[in-house]
């Protein structure tokens, strides 16, 4: 596995992804992570975001990845292509796996919790999007669960 960086040992650590984990980035943000979305595909430009924002990259892509390891930049190669398995790649980083509404999925805007109502609800600062303790919010702590079970 090509991890440079351990996430253990960066607390506080700021990440891009570039297009191909798109859908790791929302699984990120979900469990409170600051995960950029790429602007643009190329990886020129993710490196130029990543060092201007100060974020450790991760990807699958292995040049993007040797770019990184050139240019002295932080990055996570990521192998696998299903997200059960990038989930646990990352915890075998050190990401804790759990649920942490502090981000909102699409947008990586700060969430903000709303008052008032019988169940937890947060809405994003930036698209107003909003989130909730649903059936879907068992299903995704069920899965978090088994994958760190697996670990």
């Amino acid at each position: 596995m090509g991890i440079k960086l351990s996430i253990a040992q960066a607390s506080g650590q700021r990440y891009i992804v570039d297009l191909m984990l798109m859908r790791l980035g929302r699984w990120l943000r979900l469990m409170g992570q600051d995960v950029a979305n790429p602007d643009a595909a190329s990886d020129r430009e993710i490196l130029d975001k990543a060092k201007k924002e100060m974020r450790t990259v991760i990807t699958r892509d292995r040049r993007l990845w040797q770019s990184c390891l050139r240019a002295d930049q932080p990055c996570i190669l990521i192998a696998s292509s299903r997200i059960r398995e990038q989930l646990l790649e990352m915890a075998g980083a050190g990401l804790p796996l759990r649920l942490e509404p502090d981000r909102c999925t699409l947008c990586n805007g700060p969430l903000r919790q709303l008052a008032g109502d019988e169940r937890e609800q947060w809405q994003c600062r930036i698209c107003g999007k909003l989130y909730w303790r649903g059936s879907h919010w068992k299903k995704m702590e069920r899965m978090l669960g088994e994958i760190s079970s697996r670990g």
